[in-house]
């Protein structure tokens, strides 16, 4: 989470020290270049806040959407998401909300709805239905009107501090042991999660301390040695915990369900973030991910597949619904005609006459069928399956995703 909020808050480069800005809005561009993130979504146009609630609220001003779908999801410093504001939840008219830090004890002014974080640092995520090249726009034009403001609305919320080099330059497995445990150790001691507090006891032996902080030079050679290990170890046991999360599995489809919120679900956490940071509540938009066709095979570039859903096994949704190609590492796909996702909204998509449909996903572009054709690279891919507002039947797991199923040339 703070390698995130480093990334997307960074101000200008060539400015020294770098600093960063916390509650200010950043619109952030999608496309194959994006890396901020993975598993980035292309349905919305969005911008990202990181919140510092350590001194004051931050007030949140929405715009009338006039019933376009919209969210804005609210995550803690351990990407909990505890708030949503939006269509699914508040609805679309305008609203103006004061998001308040775990230790603010202030009056609200009136007109202002409380949210309260648990940490002082919060990510906040504004999410706009964009229906398309056509409709970006529009979209754009909606976001621009989100706002945020301080409690009088008049002042400036920013706040500015130097960047964290070590977080700014590397990747999170790529630190020394040393460095993570006691960067992690930093960030527990600026956002107490309080209700781990016993369970967090456990590690004081080995450095892991809030009231002390992380200091190597206390440690003995052995206990270095283990916590050598376990950096190593830790990012190999993320990386190949699929099989090991409570999950579905359905026609190849594989389906993480209570996610956004763990509690003491700590690898559930720590998966989420390897594949897909920041993913929404099964309630917001419940997503299948699919890496293998219908008989178990590694998709694949070299092969052609073909995603068919019958008329009645669309996916029932209250909002929309959309399937995005991702590479090996969960980026999007750069292709001649830029398009990443298939979705309802897509313009021109066909159905055949029987009212179903048909996906054509492979990497030269099909010879008929070019409006339903979702380009993919050439070697392994994915599929993510994101189904916003899902109905109770997606909920409850009565709904079947189909099998993408390989096609001969």
């Amino acid at each position: 989470m703070e390698r995130t909020r480093q990334l997307q808050t960074i101000l200008d480069m060539t400015i020294q020290p770098a600093l960063t800005a916390s509650n200010v809005l950043f619109h952030e561009s999608i496309d194959p270049e994006f890396k901020d993130v993975v598993t980035p979504n292309v349905d919305t146009v969005y911008c990202a806040a990181w919140l510092d609630l350590s001194q004051n609220p931050v007030v949140l001003i929405v715009p009338d959407t006039n019933d376009r779908y919209y969210s804005v999801q609210i995550m803690d410093a351990y990407s909990n998401t505890f708030s949503y504001i939006g269509r699914r939840t508040t609805g679309t008219k305008a609203g103006k909300f004061a998001i308040v830090g775990p230790d603010w004890k202030g009056v609200l002014p009136s007109g202002l709805k409380a949210v309260k974080s648990p940490t002082n640092t919060a990510w906040l995520l504004c999410r706009v239905l964009s229906k398309g090249k056509d409709d970006v726009d529009e979209a754009m034009k909606i976001l621009k009107q989100f706002k945020l403001a301080s409690l009088d609305e008049n002042s400036s919320p920013y706040v500015i501090k130097p960047v964290n080099k070590l977080l700014f330059e590397n990747k999170v497995e790529d630190l020394s042991a040393m460095d993570f445990f006691k960067a992690m150790t930093d960030l527990m001691i600026l956002n107490p999660d309080t209700g781990n507090e016993s369970f967090e006891k456990q590690f004081e032996h080995i450095g892991i301390n809030r009231t002390y902080g992380f200091d190597a030079g206390k440690l003995d050679p052995d206990t270095i040695a283990g916590l050598n290990r376990a950096a190593k170890d830790a990012f190999l046991i993320i990386s190949n915990s699929l099989e090991d999360v409570d999950h579905r599995l359905s026609n190849g489809w594989m389906i993480l369900t209570g996610i956004g919120t763990y509690g003491d679900q700590f690898l559930k956490r720590a998966l989420v973030a390897y594949m897909g940071l920041g993913a929404n509540v099964d309630e917001e938009a419940t997503c299948p991910r699919t890496f293998t066709d219908d008989q178990g095979n590694q998709l694949n570039g070299k092969y052609n597949y073909v995603l068919h859903f019958d008329k009645d096994q669309l996916p029932p949704v209250e909002a929309f619904w959309s399937v995005t190609m991702y590479d090996k590492d969960f980026y999007l796909v750069p292709n001649c005609i830029k398009r990443y996702a298939i979705a309802d909204y897509t313009p021109g998509l066909e159905h055949n006459d029987d009212g179903s449909l048909d996906i054509y996903i492979q990497y030269s572009p099909p010879k008929n069928h070019k409006s339903n054709w979702l380009p993919a690279p050439d070697d392994d891919f994915n599929l993510l399956l994101r189904m916003y507002q899902p109905s109770a039947k997606i909920l409850i797991g009565t709904y079947e995703v189909p099998g993408v199923k390989r096609v001969r040339l």
